[in-house]
């Protein structure tokens, strides 16, 4: 469950000490500029690197990866370092794929399951800052830096994690690093290189 939930926060960092919270006619207005060019983005491919943080411990577990985005609704997300992991999102149905085993699932038919996938492509479309069923939006800017902050309103979220921030390139309007915070002080990390939008993605990334 722990892949899964680095997953979650594919466009998500800590909110920085230089924030400026913003509200009203303005909070609007950004959220639905970053639903515009969500929209008009019709794939995405970047590395990563992720840092999970554990409260218990003082060593912080770094991995490396890859994922692939194209609309409406299929998702790569790959671990290669250290280890061999890969999560795929091809509509309704979820594969994931270890060096130990494999598992399709059925999204549609699996509460939790509906729950993140749903989470995943909103954040991937915008569509997760205006989603008032599942977050409470708060909007930021820090320097050139566009700052969402998404607190889970549902109860099987609210289990998983205790706050999304989800930080954009105020130019671009494209995410740049992750972050997830859970209840017990955990904490991680997704910083996003090296991002292509809008080329081309073979459909055998997404092949389950």
């Amino acid at each position: 469950m722990n892949y899964i939930l680095s997953i979650i926060l594919l466009f998500v960092p800590l909110i920085g000490h230089a924030q400026t919270a913003v509200s009203g006619a303005k909070a609007d207005e950004m959220m639905q500029k970053v639903g515009e060019v969500a929209q008009k983005t019709k794939s995405l491919q970047c590395s990563f690197t992720q840092t999970k943080t554990l409260k218990m411990l003082s060593q912080k577990m770094v991995s490396k990866g890859r994922m692939c985005y194209s609309q409406p609704s299929k998702l790569r997300w790959q671990y290669t370092s250290p280890y061999q992991y890969t999560f795929i999102l091809n509509g309704t149905k979820v594969l994931m794929k270890s060096a130990q085993r494999k598992d399709v699932i059925d999204a549609a038919k699996n509460k939790v399951f509906r729950e993140i996938t749903g989470i995943m492509l909103s954040s991937v479309t915008g569509e997760c800052l205006t989603d008032k069923q599942r977050f409470k939006t708060q909007m930021f800017v820090d320097g050139d830096k566009w700052i969402a902050q998404l607190t889970p309103l549902k109860k099987e979220m609210k289990q998983m994690f205790s706050l999304l921030v989800i930080t954009f390139d105020s130019k671009q309007l494209i995410a740049t690093t992750v972050e997830m915070r859970e209840k017990g002080g955990d904490n991680t990390r997704i910083e996003l290189h090296q991002v292509k939008k809008n080329a081309a993605v073979s459909d055998e990334e997404f092949k389950i």
